[in-house]
This record gives C-alpha cells, structure tokens and sequence, in this order.
C-alpha cells in the first residue's frame, strides 16, 4: 500500500436479524429485531469521528438505520477501500456474518477488522472460521488508527495495541491489551460524526459520559465489569452540548446516554444537572438508574426535569434473587426508589425491568417477580418490563455453562438462535406447560393495567418464540394425538388419559418476540 495514502476505511454497523413467521417466495422472511431504532449505534458512529479527525475518507454503512442487512448499495464504495470495520455484539453477530459473506461473493477483497463485544471475547473463533483477517479487542479509539497506520506503511501489526490478527501463515497472534483509556482522556476524542447520520430514522442521538459498571451481576453481559470510567461533569456537558446541535436530525430529540450505569456516582451526577441548568440547555435525556442511586439525596431533585425516559435493572421481585444475581440491592430498595419516584411524579418516565427464568429459578420464584412488579406499577404507576432470560454470552451465568458444554460461542454464528428452543430451553428451567401458563398470567395482568391507565402501554411483556414455535399451546394437550390412535390400533380402549391445557380465558394473543423497553413518541 502507498505509503503516502491515508487508508479509506468503510465502518459497518449491522442490526440485530433473524428469519422467522413463515415463508415468502421460497424464503424466509427477515425481521429487523432493533427497528425500533432508539439511538444511532454509538460505537461506529464515534469511530468514524475518530478516523476521520485522522484524515481518513470513512464510508459509514449504517444498517440498523436501513433496516436491512444487505450490503449492495454500498458496494462500489466499499471495493475502493482499504479496510472494512465491523462492529457486533452477540446479538448482531449472526448478521454481521451473513456482511462478510455478502462482500466475499461481491468480490470485496478487503481486509476486515471486527470489533464490539464478541469479537472481543471469541476473537480465535472468529479468525480461525471466517474470512476476516483482524480483530480489535476492546476499545478501539487508539487501535484502529494505528492499525490504519500499519497497513499504510507506517508502522508494524505487532505494535497495534488491542489487536488480535491472522499471519499469512495462518497463525493467530495475539498482541497486548493497552491499559484502559483513563477517564480523562474519554471527552478528549473527537465526537461522533453524526453529520453523517441519515434524517428522520432515529427516536434520539447517543452519548457516553462513563465506560463500566462498578458491579459484576451474574446474568450482565457488558464489557468492563467492576470497572468504572467517569468523565468530569464539565466535560461531558461540553460533549453534550456539542451533540445536540444534530438533533434536528431525529424523530423526537431526545439524548441517550449510553453509560451502563449513568448515575453510578450520584454526586457527579448531580453535577452534570447543575451544569446543564447553569448552561440553559434543556436536553430530553434517556439512561440508565440504580434503585440505590435514586436515593441519593438531591439526585431525583436535581435530575428530574431533564429526564424523558430512564430504566432501572430492577431484574427480581424477591431478596434471595437479588442477593444471587449481585445486584447490591433489596426489595425495599427498590420499592422506596418506586416511592420516590412517585412523589416526583417520574413513574411514567421509567421502566422498571425484570428478568424472568433465571437458570435457578421454578416457576414459584418467577411468579414472586412478576407479583412484586405489579405491586410496584398499582402502587406507584412504575411502568413494568418483563423479559426472558436469555443466554448472551460473556456473563457468569453464561461462562458456567459453557463450561459445562451447555453453549459455545459457535451457536451464534448464524441466525436462529434466538428462537432455538434448545438454547432457550438451557437457561430457562420452566417446562413448556409452565411458561404458557405464566403468559396467561401476564396477559390478565396486562388487561387490568389497561383498565387503570387506559391509552398507555404500562406493562411489556412478549412471550418466547422459541416456546411459541417449537411447543405451541395444542402440541401440549396429549389428549387426542397421533400417539394416541396408535396406542388405540395395538390396544383398543388403552389410550393414556391427559389433563386437558388450561383455556386461555379468552384473552387476546399474546405478543411474541421481545419487549420493547421504551415508549417515547408511540401510542
């Protein structure tokens, strides 16, 4: 490569896909599982900032934003270019997939650096069973200009911190992790180049003013646990201020912060309000909240007229739950956060979220939870969010499994699992039988909710695919099946009696899928 050329360099984000409710033409049909689009995918959008500050000519291929997962209209761009970034989670790994497929077959020789949390945890995976030649390991503002650099000339592969690459050989080398980028040095990066974000597709933009969480729950699956980055308050208005001068190119103007925990420290917290206030801005502002956070003296106070919506990881309704995931929180904990909540009149601004099967729990246990939640929602009208567990690799729960050979990295590679019955089926210990029934409950729970506040969605609740599909409610009823007449042919009159499956009581269907966890702009 000439070494007088900075590398073009095309940055893909790819949605979260599957195929799924039947087929179309001989196909599957695809589903866009992020077509809510809340925020632009934070990660692409900043490194674009960050490459093109370096004097690189960046084409951002924004897929969740076209809610697609082909690649074809971009192609000409990304045959002229010098390096193809990828970034995805677990849960956008499969599609990610089907891209590097899709650019192989259009002749895109290209090489191509992954990056996000999977290729993070399963960088030899990846190397060693796709067409990809590199991986960056964990953050990404320094690595990838350097590795930019290298491949113009300008320095040697082994020195690109972070990164994880395949020789010509095909061997696998692995170079140094750089020490985690201090908080300081976070708001010193260029901002997200969000000039380039298309119009009208997104609810809000997204911003970060902290990496990490200072806990490590069991069922977490985010990067740089126990681990926790703040920027000083200043600094992350600025950034802020910066950021929403793009909101006119949103739905609802709204701003997430991104942070896994944005009021980890409710002092500083606190302090971005004071400063917002002191600058006159008014952002619609979107986090994430500790239970024990909202108890913080002045945090609500100082807080509660810039925020639009938040969530708070309630995740159980009953205290030896709470204590096995590591949450540092009780149900008195969370109760009197709802409290005051309520007396701020915010209970309509948060989600309250709760995680229903985890892998040590009956169906005794889940029915405390979702009791507990609807206690919460009559009494102070939080907004409930119940969702499934699910297994997304990198959490404890997660690595004890896989230690087990109950799941491996290799099960997300293609599209399905989210609908696999045997995944879900490994981490959610319920029968069939019992999580219909636990949907019947939900679903009167939901009725009554609409009763109380009618014209507004106060509980979200879908019920499993991979149960919906694999077990529907009649498969469950052995009392006239196949097996049953021929039992009948060999031994007339023998069939095996069966207790006939509980009616659903007339409710409408139910949702299947997964939640939605924000209602901002829907009716």
């Amino acid at each position: 490569m000439n070494a007088e050329a900075n590398v073009k360099v095309a940055l893909i984000a790819p949605p979260i896909m599957d195929y799924q409710g039947g087929r179309s033409w001989g196909r599957l049909r695809p589903i866009a599982m992020d077509a809510v689009r809340e925020c632009p995918p934070y990660g692409i959008y900043m490194l674009a900032g960050v490459l093109g500050s370096a004097g690189h000519d960046v084409t951002l291929v924004d897929l969740i934003a076209a809610g697609s997962r082909s690649v074809r209209p971009w192609l000409e761009d990304l045959g002229q270019c010098g390096l193809i970034g990828i970034g995805a989670t677990s849960m956008s790994w499969p599609t990610a997939h089907d891209v590097i497929r899709q650019l192989r077959r259009a002749g895109v020789d290209a090489p191509i650096v992954l990056g996000g949390i999977h290729p993070t945890m399963f960088d030899r995976h990846l190397l060693r069973n796709f067409d990809v030649q590199y991986v960056v390991r964990g953050e990404g503002e320094v690595a990838l200009p350097t590795l930019c650099a290298a491949l113009e000339g300008k320095g040697d592969l082994s020195a690109v911190p972070n990164l994880s690459w395949r020789t010509a050989e095909g061997e696998i080398v692995r170079n140094a992790v750089a020490p985690k980028i201090d908080k300081s040095a976070l708001p010193e990066f260029p901002l997200p180049d969000y000039a380039a974000l298309p119009a009208g597709i997104y609810k809000g933009l997204a911003i970060e003013s902290s990496r990490g969480c200072a806990f490590d729950c069991s069922f977490c699956s985010t990067s740089y646990r126990q681990s926790w980055r703040g920027m000083a308050a200043e600094r992350f208005v600025d950034r802020l201020e910066a950021v929403m001068a793009h909101l006119p190119r949103t739905r609802y103007r709204t701003t997430h912060i991104i942070d896994d925990e944005f009021s980890m420290n409710p002092k500083r917290a606190i302090e971005i309000a004071t400063v917002i206030r002191q600058r006159g801005l008014h952002p619609k502002l979107v986090y994430d909240s500790r239970a024990t956070d909202l108890l913080w003296p002045g945090f609500v106070d100082s807080i509660a007229e810039f925020t639009c919506q938040f969530l708070v990881g309630a995740e159980c309704g009953y205290d030896e739950g709470l204590k096995r995931i590591g949450k540092g929180s009780t149900c008195k904990i969370l109760e009197d956060a709802a409290r005051v909540l309520h007396q701020h009149n915010l209970s309509e601004q948060v989600d309250y979220s709760f995680i229903l099967g985890l892998p040590w729990e009956t169906r005794a246990e889940v029915e405390k939870t979702i009791r507990f939640a609807m206690h919460l929602h009559a009494t102070y009208g939080v907004r409930v969010l119940l969702q499934w567990y699910c297994q997304i690799p990198g959490s404890r729960l997660w690595e004890e499994d896989r230690r087990r050979a109950v799941v491996t990295e290799a099960m997300y590679d293609d599209y399905g699992f989210f609908r696999d019955p045997y995944m879900f089926r490994s981490g959610v210990q319920l029968t069939p039988a019992e999580i219909w029934e636990v949907g019947d409950m939900v679903e009167q729970l939901k009725w009554l909710a609409k009763l109380m506040t009618p014209g507004r969605k106060m509980i979200e609740f879908a019920f499993p695919l991979a149960i919906h599909q694999s077990f529907p409610r009649e498969s469950l009823d052995t009392t006239d099946t196949g097996l049953a007449s021929l039992r009948q042919i060999a031994h007339p009159g023998r069939a095996p009696a069966a207790a006939p499956m509980p009616p659903s009581a007339g409710l409408p269907p139910m949702e299947v899928g997964i939640p939605q966890r924000h209602f901002v702009g829907v009716d």
